[in-house]
């Protein structure tokens, strides 16, 4: 094996050219049936853009980990949006460039490379550390209780709009000490900012991203100040306090962190909740033995994670030549790793496409792996265990009523628009 290989699956036999594409409606309806045909045919797949797909466990786990391959790139992607733009003026009324986006994003942690990814990684999450964490979750349940109490003798409810939507963004209201007239126009901004990650996004939208920008950063800004002034038990006030050694948050890098905290938050928590509760309905004797042994919560919150992750993909740069399957991946190429599919690998998971609360050592890819591990996990597992413990009390016999399920049209989040439900 070369110097450049990775120790990760064989070669494929050669297939009939496969089609793999995320932005199909096909993908969007089903992506796990696309993910087979991945795995099966080119595991290692380039597309006829120029960019990788790989769907077998071990070689996304590899890449996860390897050093080679950098993080998604944001701020270079942006930078050439940036070009594009000022080639022509989209509005009027509209900023002709995106550099309050690209400053933004140049400080967030999760597209950096060490030494500066180390570095704020390690000051962040101190402000996460586990006694921080592990404080929310009374103040989870209570969230999650009041928006039940509320839905408490309906007929019918939207387990998306009523509950999955509104949980995260009280939960991080609450993190982060929000005053709560201003909370529904910061998520405003986030959820516009948020589509920075799809790459379908046009350079009309980009230009509104810019703005909304401007506006939350701005807004943010005297939010720091208010708390330096007088700080309370809060992740802005942590956040301000975190040091590691003499290092401290810079203003910029912590507006950037709480603009992070709202997209990654809020985003895939609603499609954790959602997929979760999906799961939970179509799989009746799973929801029967949780409610009978409360003490599967955590292990069944890991088996939704695996089964239908809410990020279905990441990316990663190669930063140099590196081999894979037998395929030669260059410096400077785009690789997309499929965590839904590492997830449903029959090579890794017994029947992966079952739904199984008592599954053993579930060790699923849904927060990556390597150096940008998610540093918000211990939260998001804390929000859906309580979730669903909330849920699950509050309506035991909780039922999917007939309809047909559509999904956010998202190449990388995998998140229903409604599901209707029968308490």
């Amino acid at each position: 094996m070369s110097a450049t290989a990775l120790p990760v699956s064989p070669a494929s036999p050669p297939q009939a050219a496969l089609f793999f594409n995320p932005r199909h409606p096909d993908f969007n309806k089903d992506p796990y049936a696309c993910y087979q045909r991945l795995r099966d045919q080119d595991p290692v797949h380039r597309s006829p853009l120029g960019v990788w797909f790989l769907g077998r466990y071990e070689d996304v786990r590899a890449v996860l980990k390897d050093r080679r391959f950098g993080a998604w790139d944001i701020p270079a992607q942006l930078r050439k949006k940036n070009a594009m733009l000022k080639s022509r003026r989209i509005s009027p009324n509209q900023p002709d460039n995106l550099d309050a986006l690209i400053a933004n994003s140049e400080n967030w942690f999760a597209f950096l490379e060490a030494p500066d990814h180390t570095r704020l990684r390690a000051l962040v999450s101190s402000a996460f550390e586990k006694r921080n964490v592990e404080k929310m979750r009374h103040v989870i349940r209570r969230c999650a209780e009041d928006l039940l109490d509320r839905l408490y003798g309906a007929d019918t409810l939207d387990v998306m709009a009523d509950y999955a939507c509104q949980l995260p963004q009280n939960v991080i209201a609450a993190l982060l000490g929000l005053p709560a007239e201003d909370f529904p126009q910061c998520v405003a901004w986030a959820n516009v900012i948020s589509r920075i990650f799809d790459p379908l996004v046009s350079l009309e939208e980009y230009a509104r991203l810019n703005q909304c920008s401007i506006e939350f950063m701005d807004y943010l800004r005297g939010l720091i100040a208010r708390r330096r002034a007088e700080p309370r038990d809060d992740l802005i006030s942590a956040l301000i306090q975190a040091r590691t050694g003499e290092d401290r948050l810079s203003d910029a890098e912590m507006i950037s962190t709480i603009i992070v905290v709202f997209g990654a938050g809020e985003e895939t928590v609603i499609s954790m909740i959602g997929n979760g509760a999906l799961a939970l309905m179509r799989h009746p004797e799973q929801r029967r033995l949780l409610l009978a042994q409360p003490g599967l919560m955590n292990n069944a919150v890991e088996e939704i994670l695996r089964y239908d992750t809410p990020l279905q993909m990441t990316s990663r740069t190669a930063l140099q030549e590196v081999q894979i399957g037998g395929k030669t991946i260059r410096e400077g190429d785009q690789v997309y790793v499929a965590l839904g599919s590492a997830n449903r690998d029959p090579e890794r998971f017994t029947d992966p496409d079952v739904f199984d609360i008592r599954r053993e050592r579930i060790h699923h890819l849904s927060f990556a792996d390597g150096a940008h591990y998610c540093v918000g996990s211990q939260l998001a597992r804390i929000e859906a265990q309580e979730a669903f413990a909330a849920l699950l009390d509050r309506f035991p016999t909780l039922r999917m009523l007939p309809q047909e399920l559509s999904y956010r049209e998202h190449t990388v989040l995998r998140c229903m628009n409604h599901l209707f439900a029968k308490p």
